[in-house]
């Protein structure tokens, strides 16, 4: 025979038992979108999903805001990590941030000065007389900017560009939003 024919027929019995096997495969098991969820779990998860400025919640609203915000970077959990801490100085309630943060390889960079600047928006609250712990994980390509490495807290720095609401009391519910987790 020509090598021509047996390279084809070696093919052929090939891609025969490549389609038998696949075809006796078991089929996997597509899971419902639903899962076990019953109707009233999907509904706070649809809670969940509004904006916190498009909830309707009643509250005496306030002009006397002074948000602060803190950042640090936790060596101890092993992952390029940005955590912060948002609090009302006047101890009101207030909600929906947009928030700048930046790398300061000086203590005195400035975010228009930083290699790496970034704009997180925040369907977050912070409760009165309380502060609101977050964090934000920050990816290798991004890191490349700053030279690969996280650093230290002093290393970061971040302003609150704006807010949406505030009020002088917690709004009665508080606004349902998606817990932020910052472990594991």
């Amino acid at each position: 025979m020509k090598p021509r024919l047996i390279i084809l027929i070696v093919a052929a019995a090939g891609l025969a038992v490549f389609f038998a096997v696949r075809a006796s495969a078991p089929k996997a098991e597509v899971p419902e979108m639903r899962g076990d969820l019953t109707e009233k779990e999907l509904e706070e998860i649809r809670e969940q999903q509004v904006m916190i400025q498009d909830q309707v919640f009643d509250c005496e609203e306030t002009e006397d805001v002074y948000l602060s915000i803190r950042v640090g970077v936790d060596p101890a959990d092993k992952k390029n990590r940005l955590h912060f801490y948002i609090t009302e100085e006047n101890g009101f309630f207030a909600e929906t941030f947009n928030v700048t943060f930046y790398y300061k390889p000086t203590p005195d960079t400035t975010p228009a000065e930083s290699p790496y600047v970034f704009t997180q928006f925040l369907n977050q609250y912070v409760a009165a007389n309380d502060t609101f712990k977050g964090c934000i994980e920050v990816v290798p390509p991004e890191l490349a900017r700053v030279g690969g490495d996280m650093g230290t807290s002093e290393n970061w720095g971040a302003e609150i560009i704006d807010f949406h609401s505030a009020c002088v009391d917690d709004p009665d519910p508080l606004p349902k939003v998606p817990e932020m987790r910052c472990e594991g």
